[in-house]
């Protein structure tokens, strides 16, 4: 089957969740048989029109960053012309759509052309947006900021409500996209988010990690990897910390990723006499990101709001590191398979104070605790959360829509 992934985001470079899915979907796909192009936007800064990753050819087509309309319209017309060129070696029997901006262009003027369309949804647009670009102050200002928001949602529903299937990382997700668009529950399905069981794995020697990264071997660790914006809940983990009184002395937490908010959190972390206890790592790179999971006793997930799968999590379980995270988005779905008492009563930071203070008290009481939270969620991760078995699933929601599975999307 001759399949095209369409993104915002490049599979050269894993940046963030939205590139890690792609770029595994991509090569997974082709490892399964079939032939698989991506056309993406081309990346600022790196504007070449055609890439290789592995077996798979990447298509890319600039667009406009001077002002929003710009934008869209170079989008939409950019897809639309790169669909074109990668299926002059052969047309698509299926397109799988992965932000909605990417699909628009091609499924309104190229929908006839391909026989399957399939929609994964890793976010609500209009809710990322919401949550990462908070409203200006001023009439002009909040009508720009709700006019953004709405065309999200309105380009999203557009494109899912032509897609035969929509693919979602969990049931949270299914609901979410069920009640914002309108869709149906058995155009629906769920196939969770995966990780690289190989590279995620328990360290031979975590002494040697540690010594390696640069890390004390005398601390207990905590550590999490997101992106500094505030749907993430950064501020209340440190709060939390904070509120952990005499008990974080020996705590280091280690913090990756960049965004918007670093320098808040630094001046945070200085307000609350946390230096000593805290470390903003900056953007993790790829090779490394193993090593901190390794190297952690703990991961924490602090999410505020909008975890739609939270691959930060199957890949610390795939390392042998337990997780505790907040009762948000799809976190629980996973955490309560290992024990529901990693999952916080809430996401404020009184809430993760009491939850830190009691699994760091199960592991210093209870010889073995660690261990077998350890062992739970490295089972799991081989069992369930293979990137394997996600693109077997996607295999077959391919198939069935290409073989009239999908007659149910009629495009209103």
């Amino acid at each position: 089957m001759n399949v095209f992934l369409l993104a915002d985001v490049s599979a050269v470079t894993v940046i963030g969740g939205a590139e890690r899915v792609l770029q595994e979907q991509a090569l997974g796909l082709g490892r399964l048989g079939h032939r698989v192009s991506t056309i993406v936007r081309a990346p600022a800064g790196d504007e070449r029109p055609q890439v290789t990753v592995g077996a798979i050819r990447e298509y890319r087509y600039r667009v406009s960053r001077d002002h929003e309309w710009g934008f869209v319209l170079s989008s939409v017309r950019g897809s639309v012309r790169m669909v074109d060129e990668a299926g002059r070696t052969g047309l698509p029997d299926a397109a799988i759509v992965h932000q909605s901006m990417a699909g628009l262009g091609p499924i309104l003027a190229r929908r006839s052309a391909i026989r399957g369309w399939v929609y994964v949804c890793h976010s609500l647009a209009h809710e990322e947006y919401t949550t990462r670009t908070k409203p200006r102050t001023g009439l002009l200002a909040r009508a720009r900021w709700t006019a953004n928001a709405r065309l999200r949602r309105w380009c999203e529903r557009v494109v899912m409500r032509r897609c035969a299937r929509i693919v979602v990382l969990s049931e949270f997700m299914k609901q979410r996209v069920m009640r914002s668009h309108g869709i149906d529950a058995e155009r629906v399905r769920v196939i969770p988010g995966a990780v690289d069981i190989e590279r995620f794995r328990p360290p031979d020697d975590p002494v040697a990690v540690r010594d390696r990264l640069g890390l004390p071997q005398k601390n207990v660790i905590l550590f999490t990897v997101r992106n500094l914006v505030p749907r993430m809940g950064l501020e209340n983990l440190l709060r939390a910390l904070a509120g952990l009184g005499p008990e974080r002395q020996d705590l280091l937490l280690l913090i990756g990723g960049d965004g918007p908010l670093r320098a808040s959190l630094q001046n945070l972390i200085d307000e609350l006499g946390l230096a000593p206890s805290v470390r903003l790592l900056g953007f993790v790179p790829e090779p490394d990101l193993p090593g901190y999971y390794q190297a952690a006793d703990l991961v924490v997930m602090p999410t505020h709001e909008l975890e739609g799968f939270g691959l930060v999590t199957v890949e610390a379980l795939a390392c042998g590191t337990p997780v505790l995270g907040t009762p948000v988005g799809a976190i629980p779905e996973i955490l309560a398979r290992v024990d529901p008492r990693l999952v916080a009563e809430g996401s404020d930071g009184p809430a993760l104070a009491e939850a830190l203070r009691r699994i760091l008290r199960r592991f210093r009481d209870q010889p073995g605790e660690q261990e077998r939270l350890s062992r739970r969620g490295r089972e799991l991760a081989l069992t369930d959360y293979t990137w394997d078995r996600h693109n077997r699933q996607l295999d077959q929601v391919l198939r069935d829509v290409c073989e009239g599975a999908g007659e149910a999307c009629h495009g209103r």
